[in-house]
């Protein structure tokens, strides 16, 4: 297990930092991080652009008011095919459906009016498929309604900000964009 201390690193430098530190696992092992302050953008930028990142294995813990021990394991390979049910997935609004692997497979589930702050995921294309309810998914500021069963493909470097105008839950498929 590899621990690094980014409290003496420049912020601006910290994520580059951990990021290669991260690459530098094995599939299995887990990157320990000390930090002054709790480490949740990092969690989100890892889970949503990290490929190997096992988000729901990572686990934080304040020891101090400016000591913050985070746990970021990189998930171990697996060549076998698996099988989950959506509705079995912990964690609300966003549930990894294959932790850790490509592409990134997450079950968003909002009630009416309900959304997700808008954001981005660089480097993918983006697959939102509507599987119950309907969605205003507003990109760069222009909105598209996704009834249940349609879907709706669009580039990752857009802005996206979902919205649930009932009830609904979606499939988003997050695949690393290949080079032209």
């Amino acid at each position: 297990m590899a621990e690094l201390d980014v409290r003496e690193i420049p912020p601006n430098e910290r994520h580059d930092r951990i990021h290669d530190a991260f690459a530098d696992l094995e599939p299995g092992e887990s990157l320990t991080i000390v930090n002054d302050h709790d480490p949740k953008p990092l969690y989100y930028e890892l889970s949503a652009e990290v490929p190997g990142f096992d988000d729901e294995a990572y686990a934080v813990e304040r020891e101090g008011p400016e000591r913050f021990v985070a746990e970021l394991p990189k998930a171990a390979s697996g060549a076998a095919p698996e099988t989950v049910r959506l509705d079995d997935l912990d964690g609300e609004p966003h549930a990894s459906a294959f932790p850790g692997e490509e592409p990134k497979t997450v079950r968003l589930s909002l009630a009416a009016g309900e959304g997700v702050a808008e954001h981005d995921h660089p480097d993918r294309t983006v697959l939102f498929h509507a599987l119950e309810g309907a969605f205003d998914v507003a990109l760069d500021g222009e909105t598209h309604r996704v009834e249940a069963g349609e879907l709706l493909r669009f580039d990752g470097e857009r802005s996206v900000e979902p919205t649930a105008r009932e009830d609904g839950t979606a499939l988003v498929v997050l695949a690393p964009r290949g080079e032209p």
